[in-house]
């Protein structure tokens, strides 16, 4: 038998949310933060994706021959990038108020369209970005 082994990584995102494990399209797990899994498989070649809802990470191919160990690690996208979020959440607040006191800006709902059109991404055609799957 081969093994496939899967770590998840911790993070504030989905912190208490578990991700589904798929191999060959089939799910046969689920991993929580922090969690180590190992999952038996024939040797051959397999498909391996993590899902959450919607949304979860691209497949990955792997081909694995009789005794072989390979190990995934699985994270949240945003879990290494949500201090940008804050910093850019920061910027339009200051944008907004120097924009308010020097020409009388009242659109602030402009300034977060860029934040819609993130979201809007993630949840379309970027949901298969959602989750990170590495192959160590």
């Amino acid at each position: 038998m081969a093994v496939i082994k899967i770590q998840r990584g911790s993070g504030y995102v989905d912190k208490i949310r578990n991700y589904k494990v798929f191999i060959n399209n089939e799910q046969i797990g689920v991993i929580s933060e922090g969690e180590i899994k190992e999952y038996n498989v024939s040797p051959g070649t397999h498909t391996v994706s993590t899902k959450i809802d919607w949304a979860g990470s691209k497949d990955i191919i792997v081909d694995l021959k009789e005794n072989d160990v390979v190990n995934f690690k699985v994270e949240n996208y945003t879990a290494k990038h949500w201090l940008i979020s804050v910093y850019f959440i920061a910027f339009i607040t200051l944008v907004h108020i120097v924009l308010f006191i020097t020409i009388d800006f009242q659109y602030t709902s402009l300034l977060f369209i860029p934040i819609l059109v993130i979201m809007g991404y993630y949840l379309t055609f970027g949901r298969n970005k959602y989750l990170t799957l590495k192959q160590l």
